[in-house]
């Protein structure tokens, strides 16, 4: 009985752990469920934790940027000037690192001619919530690991990351495993003393070069994951995986190496027996001739590896926009539009919470007049913005949408450049003639300019700005400007399309109804502002005398 209770207690422990782990998993499984459940077209909240990551989330863009022309892609500076960080931030519901890569590196590139199968991904996830429950299932445990987004650097680099003198592992693998089955079969002193002595070497080398290049053995951990996940998923999705299946079977060795050294890690650092189970087998090298192995296939298979690793960005990009979608009031699937005029009907920042409205239909050049702060910018920068969703995710944020193909290239956001010395005019200047230089027959240009020229004198900047807009409104571009020289509208007025945007003035403040009238604007009210703000009246009442109010 005594040993029976001794037997018993152990038993009893072992069992309760089992339940215990079983519980737990459950519950977890519980959790996810319900938050793929629920999280599927909620407005995104985690803009600060998205924001912190997004260095390491432009990796694949970096990577992909210099095999791109520079029409093709959404430049540096249009990028700050339209905010598009935040857009992508909004659009982000992705659930893995390479969805939120593929995301980032989408908006980018005006090139992708593959919006009919994008959008025919976005339609089949949107419609099949159990299959979409699964993959996203797959996604969230691939995570966004901060050591995960090196992964398009390591396809693009992956001879950097073999390990130094690499052909000594197998050396002293095989002298291992030879000594020591000549230790154990004749026993004889000189082959015991013989085994020790490589042994110690290979335990000293193999410490010595794990700490040295552990980043790196854990960082091709991401890269199994990844194939394990994209092939996972390729068996769920049907269609959408048939092209990428030649490539996850070439890719299926390297896939189980790294499965087996993540397991291996993991058991490495599980518990004190564990961990001395593996020094006891890092002489023999196993872990380092595994790891090499694994370089070696992705090296002899790196385009499939990039195309697998697209396959999977790209069903977690489609989840995400359809996820998005649902998250907005107002949303269209765009048409391409017959010639270079964008038509656009309610169009809205993606942004701004209940926006007004405003529709687009372009015939020819659009001049903006307008007080301060009563929507001319905010509106050509929608209107950018929208160009730029329509050719990257297939989504406008309007009631419909007819959208060229075209670059989208704006000069708003101009600042001076202290470290480089540039002043704002230089900076300005340099912006307009990036645009200019990309003006040809041969291919359509959106560009949005707001303030032209203000960094400089009234007669100069007005002459200079009529020499440039008469140069642009020659070329094949959608050209929109928002300015306050009501003389520049008047000079193109006829020629180009006069719109503004106006206000209400009250005895103590400016009301905006943010909609776009026709012709050029009539108010001002600048030092309005000055009092609807709470400047001091002396202040207000100079001004106003200056200016005969």
């Amino acid at each position: 009985m005594e040993q029976l209770g001794m037997i018993g207690l152990p038993a009893a422990i072992i069992i309760f752990i089992i339940v215990y782990n079983a519980f737990n998993r459950a519950k977890s499984k519980k959790r996810l469920e319900e938050y793929l459940r629920v999280s599927y077209g909620k407005p995104r909240s985690d803009f600060e934790e998205q924001n912190d990551r997004l260095g390491d989330i432009e990796t694949l863009y970096l990577t992909q940027k210099p095999h791109k022309q520079e029409h093709e892609t959404v430049d540096d500076i249009t990028w700050e000037d339209l905010g598009m960080d935040d857009i992508f931030m909004l659009i982000n519901h992705t659930d893995s690192f390479a969805g939120e890569q593929h995301l980032y590196s989408r908006l980018h590139d005006l090139s992708r001619d593959d919006s009919d199968e994008f959008e025919e991904k976005i339609e089949f996830f949107d419609k099949n919530e159990n299959l979409r429950h699964k993959v996203r299932t797959t996604l969230f445990r691939l995570g966004k690991r901060v050591i995960n987004y090196d992964i398009p650097l390591q396809i693009q680099n992956i001879t950097s990351y073999r390990l130094p003198c690499r052909k000594v592992y197998y050396g002293l693998c095989a002298m291992t495993v030879i000594l020591g089955i000549a230790a154990a079969v004749t026993r004889l002193p000189a082959f015991i003393a013989a085994f020790v002595g490589i042994y110690v070497v290979g335990l000293t080398v193999h410490s010595i070069v794990k700490a040295r290049h552990d980043m790196n053995i854990r960082s091709l951990f991401a890269l199994g994951r990844m194939l394990g996940a994209a092939l996972t998923i390729s068996g769920i999705t049907g269609k959408f995986g048939e092209d990428i299946r030649d490539d996850l079977r070439s890719m299926e060795k390297a896939a189980k190496r790294s499965a087996y050294m993540e397991s291996k890690n993991a058991v490495d650092n599980a518990d004190q027996f564990s961990m001395f189970t593996a020094y006891l087998l890092g002489p023999f090298m196993i872990d380092f001739i595994i790891y090499d192995r694994i370089i070696s296939d992705i090296n002899r298979r790196n385009e499939e590896c990039r195309r697998v690793y697209d396959f999977l960005g790209s069903i977690d990009c489609a989840i995400a926009v359809g996820s998005f979608r649902r998250s907005m009031k107002v949303w269209c699937v765009p048409e391409t539009a017959k010639g270079d005029a964008p038509k656009i009907k309610g169009l809205v920042h993606p942004a701004i919470p209940n926006a007004v409205p405003n529709d687009l239909e372009y015939e020819r050049p659009m001049m903006i007049t307008g007080s301060n702060a009563s929507g001319k910018s905010t509106y050509i920068k929608t209107a950018a913005i929208n160009l730029i969703l329509a050719q990257t995710i297939h989504t406008c944020t309007a009631e419909s949408a007819e959208v060229p193909q075209c670059c989208v290239m704006t000069s708003m956001a101009v600042r001076d450049d202290i470290i480089s010395g540039e002043s704002y005019y230089i900076r300005e200047i340099r912006y307009l003639k990036r645009m200019i230089e990309l003006c040809r027959e041969d291919r359509l240009l959106f560009l949005a300019i707001d303030e032209i020229l203000k960094g400089t004198n009234t007669r100069e900047r007005i002459a200079a700005s009529k020499a440039i807009l008469e140069h642009l409104e020659k070329k094949r571009c959608i050209l929109m400007i928002a300015t306050h020289d009501l003389e520049l509208a008047k000079d193109f007025d006829g020629r180009f399309d006069n719109r503004h945007f106006s206000e209400v003035i009250g005895t103590d403040d400016v009301i905006f109804d943010y909609t776009m009238h026709d012709g050029i604007s009539t108010t001002s009210n600048a030092i309005k502002l000055l009092k609807a703000t709470g400047f001091p009246e002396d202040i207000v009442a100079m001004a106003e005398r200056a200016v005969g109010g």
